[in-house]
Order: structure tokens, then sequence, then C-alpha cells
């Protein structure tokens, strides 16, 4: 419809939808006089009533925009007379504005054909709001992603450096290494495990499935005679039960001894480890033969040697049928590493003896013997006969002691004795497998002590604790010293201490020193069980209480306050 030739009807009908609209509008003529306007633009811009009249110059309007601020701070003339002349160019125009109250209008505008403008002004705070959210959401995500990047990258370095360092630990260890999934396929292993299982480079790398390795070694005759599909077969379905298993296999085409420990992960893989002990089974062999030789040659040189090897033997054997005492294994072993020296000279001073004996008979048979001779040859011979029975006593005298110990395990008798001197017994039995040690054994031992109870039980709980001392105390010290303190108290009772001044005990370890089978070093000569029959043995057996304390760097003390006479219930289990 053409604005210029529409009656005043439709011209208010046109003006009312318009008013309608979410869009302001202005309609000015070729002298910047306003036209028309709608309520929108009223409202976007808070004119007052006076300047939506038609015919009122756009000059007025600017001004009253400039003494309101919405062109921001400057002399208010010059900012009408900059605008007024901008809009005499009638230029096209598009742009936003935000005025005090935070409000952002997008003005666009448009000549008209027969001179004038026609502007439209839209609020768009709104979308702008969202669009500079948007931004400072994207500016937030890509800061986070930079870093979780950033963050990806150095956990991705730091795991390479750790694999690197893995193969390198990997490599550089003495044992064959390997870790099969469970589809069997091998997924890491060193460089020792190729060597000692002798592979071709092929099959030592991850990726190559158990199945294969078996085939390698049943064709060259690793798992000896029979059917090769058959013996694989067997191999790959006793792998697939993933069973923790520990043997040791020696290859038929040079000897060599592997020793195979596998034990299972997690996720239903296996680690297995796999040692050449080619040479310690020699060893052992080679100490086997030794020890069969000198037991043949002992028992041939000499009667008396023989009856005490016998009997030491025999007293092994009764006491390895015990196994509730498996304690006294220790002192036996300790007591014959000692009985070496004694009964070593022995055997010496009776070669010795033998060998003159030999060669006076010789000259005997040859010619005259002078008188210095035969007077030599007695000398010899009683000073061997000296030697080989001070030997002997000596032998006699540890052997009666390891004796009384062994009766005192075994019996598991109840019998009156003095503490101080069952307690030294028991020790000096003991100090030989301790004579290498650099820590100190401290004996205080109050004299006249006397018990009625079970010395065998008491004996036990001694070489518990000392050895308990001497295996965790002192860890990374070079020095230090066990006490045993024996005193009797009021009321008889008795009170023995096992103290120490090493390393001393964290509390994480005091609570659970108790439990069963807990031990700071199991696998290397503890077992977790020594404490634990220290504390039945004395509640039980010698009927007293057990109590320990410990701090951390100032050493550790096992008290056990005992009654003279043990209670008659008590028994040693």
């Amino acid at each position: 419809m053409d604005i210029g030739t529409a009656d005043s009807t439709n011209w208010d009908l046109l003006l009312a939808g318009l008013n309608h609209l979410d869009i302001g509008f202005t309609v000015v003529d070729a002298q910047l006089r306003l036209v028309a306007a709608n309520r929108r633009f009223q409202e976007l811009l808070d004119y007052p009533d006076r300047l939506m009249v038609p015919g009122t110059s756009n000059a007025e309007g600017f001004r009253f925009l400039a003494e309101r601020g919405e062109y921001g701070p400057g002399d208010v003339d010059e900012q009408v007379r900059m605008r007024m002349e901008l809009g005499f160019k009638f230029l096209a125009h598009r742009f936003e504005r935000v005025r005090p109250d935070g409000i952002i209008l997008e003005v666009v505008g448009q000549p008209l054909p027969g001179g004038g403008m026609v502007t439209t002004y839209t609020d768009v705070t709104v979308p702008r709001q969202r669009e500079q959210a948007l931004r400072e959401l994207s500016a937030q995500l890509e800061g986070k992603v930079q870093e979780r990047t950033a963050q990806l990258a150095q956990r991705e370095q730091e795991l390479a450096q750790k694999a690197a360092l893995l193969e390198l630990v990997m490599n550089s260890v003495n044992q064959g290494i390997s870790y099969v999934n469970k589809d069997l396929d091998l997924v890491m292993c060193n460089r020792r495990f190729g060597e000692l299982m002798q592979l071709p480079p092929e099959l030592a790398r991850p990726g190559v499935n158990m199945r294969a390795l078996a085939y390698h070694n049943a064709r060259r005759g690793e798992y000896g005679p029979g059917d090769v599909e058959e013996l694989v077969r067997q191999r790959v379905e006793l792998a697939r039960q993933c069973l923790p298993h520990r043997f040791e296999r020696t290859r038929p085409a040079d000897g060599v001894t592997l020793e195979v420990i596998g034990n299972p992960t997690q996720d239903g893989g296996m680690v297995t480890t796999y040692a050449d002990i080619t040479e310690r089974r020699a060893a052992e062999q080679q100490v086997r033969e030794l020890n069969a030789s000198l037991e043949q040659r002992v028992q041939e040189r000499t009667h008396a040697l023989e009856e005490a090897s016998l009997r030491l033997q025999r007293m092994q054997e009764e006491l390895a049928h015990s196994s509730a005492r498996a304690t006294l294994s220790a002192l036996i072993a300790s007591v014959a590493h000692e009985l070496s020296t004694p009964l070593g000279n022995g055997l010496m001073a009776a070669t010795t003896c033998q060998d003159s004996s030999r060669r006076f008979h010789e000259r005997m048979q040859g010619e005259a013997l002078r008188k210095s001779e035969l007077v030599g040859f007695v000398q010899e011979i009683r000073d061997g006969s000296m030697l080989v029975e001070r030997n002997l006593f000596r032998a006699v005298e540890l052997v009666g002691k390891l004796k009384q110990v062994a009766v005192d395990q075994v019996s598991e008798q109840r019998r009156r004795f003095d503490a101080g001197h069952t307690i030294t017994e028991v020790l000096d039995t003991l100090r030989p497998s301790l004579r290498n040690k650099v820590q100190q054994l401290e004996l205080r031992l109050e004299s006249g002590v006397w018990m009625d109870s079970f010395p065998g039980a008491l004996g036990q709980v001694l070489i518990n604790l000392v050895n308990n001392a001497f295996l965790h105390a002192f860890d990374g010290l070079d020095r230090g010293t066990v006490g045993i303190v024996l005193r009797a108290l009021p009321d008889q009772w008795i009170e023995l201490q096992v103290e120490d001044d090493g390393v001393g005990m964290s509390p994480q370890v005091q609570a659970r020193l108790l439990q069963p089978f807990f031990s700071t070093k199991i696998g290397q000569g503890g077992t977790g069980l020594g404490i634990n029959i220290v504390d039945d043995l004395v509640r039980n057996a010698l009927g007293g209480s057990l109590s320990v304390e410990s701090r951390e760097g100032h050493g550790s003390c096992f008290r056990m306050v005992l009654p003279r006479v043990a209670p008659a219930i008590a028994q040693v289990e």
C-alpha cells in the first residue's frame, strides 16, 4: 500500500499494527523531521511524549540523548551537530549501541527513495549476553581442554619414562621374566627370558601366543618323549587353569636346570620368572658328596669320633620326629657348627698318631731303633692322645649342654630348675649361630631364682624372642645389643625381659604383632609365627603374661611376668 495515497483509516491501522511490533522504528523526512515512530521505539529509548510528535526535528532527540549521556562524555552541542551532519548524508548504516543502563540496541537505517530515512531499533541484549556467555564458556572449555591435554601429555610422558625404566630394570636382572595374558598371548618379556629359554628372536617378543612357544619346546624335546600335538595340548590346557606353580626343569640338550615360578594376576594372566640354578644344584651335590666322603673318613679313622657322630645323629633323628619342637633344629645346627672345631682337632691329632705309628713300625722292621727315636715316638703319641682327649672332652661338654636343652624341649615335663642357669644353657647352645652377628648378646640374670615350671617352654620362648630380635631389630644398623634381664618379683613371681636398642616398631606393626603369619620379612627368614607361639607358650604353658613396648628409633622390649610355680593345668601344646 502506498502511504502517500492511503486514507486516514488505513494509516491508523498501519500505526496500530506497528505499535505491536517488538522492534522500534522511526521514519524521518528529508529535513530529518519525525514522520512516524511506534511505541516500542519510545520504550527502548525512554523518549518523552513531546519528542514523539510528528514534525519534531531529530536535533531535539539527539540533544535529549546527549544530555542523558547516551553518547558518552563530551560537548552536547558538538555531539548534536555531528549527528545532524551525518544524518543529512542519508547513508545506510547498521551498528550496536550500549545504553548506560546496559541495554544493547541494534540500530539499522535505510534511506528512502524520495528522501528521508527509516530506522529500526532492536533490543539484542539477551542474544548478546548469550553470545558473550557462550564465548566465555568456550574460552573456559578451551582452557580446560588445553589444561587436560597438557596433563595427558605429561601423564603420557611419565608413563613412557616409567615404561622405559621398567624395561631397563627387567633387562638388568639376571632372571627371565614373562607376562602372559588370559588369552595366553605374551604381553611382556625381558631379554634374559629369551636367553634362558633359548628362543629364536621371533618367539621371544610380545604378541607371540604360548601355543607357539609350546610347539617350539615340544619339538626340541623339552617336555620329554611323546606326541608333539598331545604334549602341546597338555601344556596349553594346564596354562589355561592359571594356577600358581613352582618347579625345576633340566634341559636334555645341555643339562641346564631352570627354576620356574609362576603367579597368577587379577586379570587372569600369569607372571613367570625363570632362573638358572645349574651352578647352585651342582654346588649342593658337591656338598652332599663332600659330606658323605667326610663322614666315611671320620668313621674309618677313629671309633670315638664315630660314636660321637652316631650319638649326635640319633639325637637329631629323635628331635626331628617332634614337629612341635621346630626350634630345636636351629639349636642342633648351631652346636653342630661349634662341634666341628674339637672334632676336627681330634681327627687331626688321631691321624697324626696313626702316621707316627706307621713310621715307627717301618723303622722297627728296618733296623735297630735309637733311644731318641723311641722317646720321640712316645712323646708324639702322648701329645696326640692328650690333644684327642681334650677335644673329645670339649665335644662331650657341648653335646651334654645340647642334650639337657633337648631333653627339656622334647620331654614337655615340668621340673624344678634354676631359671638363670637354664637360660644360660639355652643361650650357650644358641651363641654359635649368632657368632657372625655384629650385635652383642648381654645377660643380666639375678641368681638363685628357682622355678617349678616347664624349662622346655621357657627355652623355646627365649630362643624365639632372641632370634626375632636379631632378625628384625637392627635393619640398617651396624651395631646394637640384645639384653636378657631376669629378676625376682614379690609374691612368687619373676620378670623376664628380652630388650634391644634397635630400630623399634611402628604402631601399625605392633597392632598386628600377635596375628599368626604376620611378619615384615616373610620370605626373608620370617615365618610370622614366632611371636604368636611365644604368646601362646607364655599364657598357656607358663601361666604368665606378655607385653610389648616399642617406639620407632628407640628399640623394643618384650616383658614377661611368670609365676615361679606354673599352674597345674598348664601344658605345652
